[in-house]
Formats: structure tokens, C-alpha cells, sequence
């Protein structure tokens, strides 16, 4: 007959029968997609400057929200160590930006830091198709909606119907403003 171990015994024998025959450790997880781009395009924006997209999404913030309605920046365009903003200006808007042009220039250097366009060059005419605001919708168009109290009349509801309530009504009236 055989002899059992004692019981700390066969425990360390587990252990390193376990520990011998263990598999490769897990990979380590892959790092985040804009933790990568962020190593790239940092030493890039730091030693080109700032992007038009970048100048695009904070638009009205530098030039305030009514010259933000006539215009938009077109393009950066780099010649001879001289950085110029171009900007496409709606209709007789142009004349207002020129007379504006030292302070966009101080706003976009604060934006953009020392790589920031040094001249400002105004183009008459339309937004690009790429770059449309939204319009806003003809009251015309909008159909009048029941309240919940009206369609309801007595009923009281739960907060899950109120909510989906309230965002048939938020569809419905994006989709009259649209025109769909």
C-alpha cells in the first residue's frame, strides 16, 4: 500500500506540478488608437502649426459668433516661410473682415501659438459644399404636436413612456426641420 503525503506535502507538489507546466503569461492589451495618434500627430502640429480643421471647429470662438456667419477658413497655405490664412467670406462681408483683420490674426495667433498664419487673404464668395450650417427651420413647416397631457387625458404615465414620448416628439420635429 501506498503512502500519502502529508497534506503540505501534496499542496507543494501541486503548486509546482501547476507552476511547470503553465502556459505563456497574457499578452499585454494594445495601447489606445488615439494614445498612438497623439504620439504621431503631436511633434507634427508642433513643427507645422495649426490645421485649418483645428481653425474649423473653433471658428466662432475666434472671431465671435457674427463673423462666424459670413465666413469660414478655407485653407493654411505655407510659401517662403510665410504662413497665410485664407478665408472664404460671404458677399460684401469681406470688407468687414478686412477691417477686422488685425484682431483675427492676434485671436488665431492665441489659438494656434507661434506656428499661427502671420498674413490673412479674404476670398469672395460662397462656403464650400463641404462646410454648410445648419439652416433654420420655417415655422411653416412644423405641424403643431399634442401634448402628452392631450393624448393622455387622465392617464398618468411612467417615466420610460414620458421619455420615449418626448423623443418621438424630438424626432419627429428634427425631421420637419429637415424637410424629410
Amino acid at each position: 500500500m501506498m503512502r500519502k503525503p502529508p497534506p503540505s506535502t501534496m499542496e507543494q507538489a501541486a503548486t509546482d506540478f501547476i507552476n511547470s507546466r503553465r502556459g505563456r503569461p497574457a499578452a499585454r492589451p494594445l495601447p489606445s488608437t488615439a494614445r498612438a495618434m497623439e504620439r504621431v500627430l503631436r511633434p507634427l502640429a508642433r513643427r507645422f502649426g495649426v490645421g485649418v480643421e483645428q481653425l474649423r471647429e473653433h471658428w466662432t470662438e475666434i472671431v465671435g459668433e457674427r463673423l462666424a456667419k459670413w465666413s469660414e477658413p478655407e485653407t493654411v497655405q505655407r510659401a517662403g516661410g510665410v504662413n497665410t490664412l485664407v478665408i472664404r467670406a460671404r458677399g460684401a462681408a469681406a470688407a468687414i473682415l478686412q477691417a477686422e483683420s488685425r484682431r483675427i490674426l492676434e485671436r488665431v495667433r492665441t489659438f494656434a501659438g507661434d506656428r499661427a498664419p502671420t498674413r490673412l487673404r479674404i476670398l469672395q464668395g460662397q462656403a464650400s459644399a463641404s462646410f454648410k450650417r445648419a439652416k433654420p427651420a420655417d415655422q411653416a413647416d412644423v405641424k403643431p404636436m399634442k401634448t402628452s397631457s392631450q393624448v393622455n387625458e387622465g392617464v398618468e404615465q411612467t417615466p420610460e413612456a414620458r421619455l420615449l414620448s418626448a423623443l418621438n416628439r424630438f424626432e419627429r420635429a428634427v425631421k420637419a426641420r429637415e424637410g424629410s
